[in-house]
């Protein structure tokens, strides 16, 4: 007789449930919103209250949380991750949701159709649990989850104008574009788990410590594996040559959709990226070996990042409309931020050390506390004058200074924020970036050149929004501003004021958060 032993089923508890309070009460507000059409008449405003209470309590319990000693580290059988880096990426990425939220209340809700509030805002929140699981993963299998969990409800809000053939058009082509990114993710997947028998990227018997003890035998098909874990990952990031379904998302979804997506989908897929490279970037202790050259990796990762400012900054050179133009942008500070992720190893044969390893997650976080605020005050302010002009040309931005001059004053703290200049946040984040690079030396000094250049020939697009502003004017008449909008704007340009005068403090809160689970300088060993 043969008996069949049967494991006994893993029922997760409060402590493996603790550090993803955050995600369970997002799930939480899904229900809540799929019900308030049962209680109230009219469903879309109630609804969208209902968001924003979720995600404010969301945001508390990631605070209250944090990254204490007690939840860091492995859970759920290491599907995912809690560590201070996913706590500080899902602050971000819930501030940034109710900033989205607000916006939206105060540009395009006019235009959601009577009973659609239960579809958007559920979308709206099941794309933001995505994005705040694939920064607390090191799984393959939750990896791929995380990121379909993420992308599936991003299709459909980009077409969720149901009545607009552009937006239809373009979330058709979000949707091919993703699919095809998706099967070659997959199947980059597939070739590790061939090699090597597992799914967990870390851990004593992971992926990484098994590519440390490779004898380079699985060359061929972990360049492969490789490869299909960058087109995941840059597709949501939108880097070169994945880039080409950004600007035209952009402009067929609506605004507050494009904002959501040219952060929150870009934030999520480069925490993802950081957290895979450091993991395996600790386990060969920041060194390529005989068999694997980490050096290749970091040199393809900046090699990208660079590729992709450029295309961004020279794309956004001929746009009228100023939602491609703002998706451009999206695209070149998408590319500032891998040349931080490229941080992985020193090009001079240092190795990195217990006050080095985690300066890749530091610069990652500040650019994109700063990049939030940007973006978030730049979309607002184009989704307040096309409430107005019902127009997303730059056109419509001509003699802003005198129609409408806080809403261009704000604009204008965006925009310089944006080229990275002073006195604004935008000038610290982008400086620090530099700095990091030209500090580790070799090859980096290329990527801060070309972050340089960059720099420079963006101001021609940014400044062709402020000429129009201040010094043209058709004659226009003056408009009042949504109350709600201008707010957003306000708060948006005094953070990136407050960030650059508070730039002490915002490089300590990040520093103590920057540390990734299971990553260790080379000097800690």
């Amino acid at each position: 007789m043969f008996s069949l032993a049967i494991a006994p089923a893993f029922i997760p508890h409060w402590p493996d449930l603790k550090p993803f309070s955050a995600e369970l009460w997002l799930i939480a507000t899904i229900v809540a919103v799929l019900l308030t059409p049962f209680f109230t008449r009219r469903s879309n405003l109630p609804c969208a209250l209902v968001t924003l209470a979720g995600l404010s309590v969301a945001l508390i319990s990631v605070l209250a949380v944090g990254s204490a000693a007690d939840v860091t580290g492995e859970h759920l059988r290491g599907l995912l991750l809690a560590d201070g880096f996913a706590a500080l990426w899902k602050v971000l990425l819930l501030l940034f949701t109710i900033g989205v939220t607000l916006m939206g209340l105060s540009t395009t809700f006019f235009t959601l159709r009577e009973g659609d509030g239960p579809e958007f805002y559920t979308l709206l929140l099941g794309a933001t649990l995505g994005m705040a699981l694939m920064g607390s993963t090191d799984n393959l299998l939750m990896i791929f989850l995380a990121i379909e969990m993420a992308s599936l409800p991003s299709y459909v809000l980009a077409g969720f104008r149901k009545t607009h053939r552009v937006g239809a058009e373009a979330s058709l082509k979000y949707v091919l574009f993703g699919a095809a990114c998706s099967a070659v993710m997959l199947y980059g997947f597939s070739n590790f788990y061939a090699l090597y028998g597992t799914v967990q990227i870390g851990g004593p018997d992971g992926i990484a410590q098994r590519i440390a003890q490779s004898n380079g035998s699985d060359g061929a098909m972990l360049v492969i594996g490789f490869l299909g874990l960058l087109v995941g990952a840059g597709f949501k990031i939108a880097a070169a040559p994945l880039h080409f379904w950004c600007p035209d998302v952009f402009e067929g979804a609506s605004i507050d959709v494009s904002n959501f997506l040219s952060v929150a989908s870009k934030g999520a897929g480069l925490v993802l990226l950081l957290r895979v490279l450091m993991t395996i970037a600790d386990a060969l202790g920041y060194q390529s070996t005989p068999h694997f050259s980490l050096m290749s990796i970091a040199l393809a990762v900046g090699i990208v990042g660079a590729i992709t400012a450029t295309i961004g900054n020279t794309g956004a050179f001929s746009q009228t409309n100023i939602k491609r133009l703002l998706a451009y942008s999206s695209i070149a500070h998408a590319g500032y931020m891998l040349c931080a992720v490229s941080l992985l190893v020193s090009p001079t044969g240092a190795s990195l050390n217990r006050q080095t390893v985690n300066t890749p997650a530091q610069v990652l976080l500040i650019y994109l506390a700063v990049y939030l605020c940007m973006n978030l005050g730049a979309f607002t302010v184009a989704g307040l004058i096309w409430r107005q002009t019902g127009s997303e040309n730059l056109a419509d931005y001509s003699g802003l200074a005198r129609r409408a001059p806080i809403l261009a004053v704000c604009m204008f703290c965006f925009l310089i924020s944006l080229v990275g200049l002073p006195p604004f946040a935008g000038f610290a984040a982008k400086l620090y970036l530099m700095l990091a690079l030209v500090q580790n030396g070799g090859w980096c000094w290329v990527l801060t050149a070309v972050v340089a250049f960059n720099t420079v020939i963006s101001a021609f697009y940014y400044f062709r929004i402020l000429r129009a502003m201040y010094f043209t004017d058709d004659g226009r008449p003056v408009f009042s501003v949504h109350p709600l909008g201008l707010a957003v704007c306000v708060c948006s340009a005094i953070m990136l004021l407050a960030m650059l005068i508070g730039y002490n403090p915002l490089s300590k809160v990040t520093a103590g958060f920057s540390r990734i689970s299971g990553v260790e300088g080379a000097a800690a060993r």
